[in-house]
């Protein structure tokens, strides 16, 4: 439902039903008609709207614990609710605007001080727009303590040779049928029914790959790293990235200069060892070298491999491998560190 078609009664169930909820898996949706779940999404058009799937209790009540090593949660069920908040102001009915918007940052605080997980793709575009668009009604201590997960960041940690897979890499690996997009229909500011039910159906889709990764990152024993730094992680990153920081700029250029002398250092080593001048930077000349030149992939068993092209990785589980048959890869793993 768009939150705006609520009478009071209507808003105070809604209320209620999120200081339930399990779970919350929300998109950003945009003027242009896009969401955070395109594949080319940028971040130049505005933010419209926010959609919610708030996901209710069933027959197991309690969520995991943030360090849980119980990471079942719950199925889609009929009690979820589907939800849009419209963040962008108008000057139109100004005094019905403003009760509408102070609704929706209701909703979203309510969110925040939940302590269940907002499950969001890029959520740290997310935080960074509530603060944007609420900064005098939700603090950045606020997000700071909110619980978030992105499914991004879950599955680079996962696999971190390969690039930030897309919310349709993602899908297109746990889901073998294709899926629709949605979209905003931005003439009336609403989202076209068909459109708003598809985006149910993807936002439903992002809470069950984030449970097939939260389970992935269990059985990696990665599940704690991701807890105790990556989260938090997007959280401080969504706050530096809204309100102002100092930095000791003198500091900054002596460290940059010692880091740029040890990189022209590692550079040369590395020419010298590979018997001819690369860019260290770029991994389609790295292989070349590695692989075909001094075919170092041959004396080890089982090197990664990259999902899409099928080519050896060059990924630091693959130079770690190597380190001992070459002086190279130990060389590219320390110019990657500096």
């Amino acid at each position: 439902c768009d939150i705006r078609s609520l009478g009071c009664e209507e808003k105070r169930e809604l209320l209620a039903t999120i200081e339930q909820a399990v779970a919350f898996v929300t998109t950003m949706v945009f003027q242009d008609g896009s969401s955070q779940l395109d594949s080319e999404q940028v971040l130049t058009s505005s933010v419209k709207g926010v959609v919610v799937l708030v996901k209710n209790q069933t027959d197991h009540p309690c969520p995991p614990s943030y360090f849980s090593t119980d990471y079942t949660w719950n199925a889609a069920n009929e009690n979820d609710k589907l939800i849009y908040l419209k963040t962008e102001g108008s000057s139109l009915w100004e005094q019905e605007q403003q009760a509408h918007k102070k609704f929706a940052w209701q909703v979203l605080f309510q969110m925040l001080h939940c302590k269940v997980p907002i499950i969001c793709f890029n959520a740290k575009d997310f935080l960074r727009t509530l603060l944007q668009v609420y900064g005098n009604e939700i603090s950045w201590k606020q997000v700071a303590d909110s619980v978030v997960l992105d499914p991004r960041i879950a599955a680079w940690l996962i696999n971190p040779s390969d690039t930030v897979p897309s919310f349709e890499c993602l899908i297109q690996k746990y889901f073998e049928k294709p899926f629709s997009m949605a979209t905003v229909n931005t003439d009336t500011g609403t989202l076209r029914n068909a459109s708003y039910q598809n985006l149910g159906v993807n936002l439903e889709k992002l809470y069950n790959v984030m449970m097939d990764l939260a389970h992935d990152l269990q059985v990696q024993g990665l599940w704690k790293l991701f807890c105790t730094l990556e989260l938090p992680l997007i959280k401080i990153l969504a706050v530096m990235e809204t309100h102002k920081i100092r930095v000791n700029k003198q500091e900054l250029k002596k460290t940059s200069e010692i880091l740029g002398l040890r990189l022209k250092e590692l550079e040369q080593e590395a020419h010298q060892v590979a018997g001819e001048r690369f860019l260290l930077t770029s991994s389609s000349q790295l292989r070349e070298v590695l692989f075909e030149k001094l075919k170092l992939h041959t004396l080890c068993e089982k090197i990664h491999r990259t999902e899409v092209q099928q080519l050896v990785s060059t990924s630091e589980v693959v130079l770690n491998k190597l380190q001992d048959l070459h002086p190279l890869p130990k060389i590219i793993l320390e110019y990657r560190q500096v």
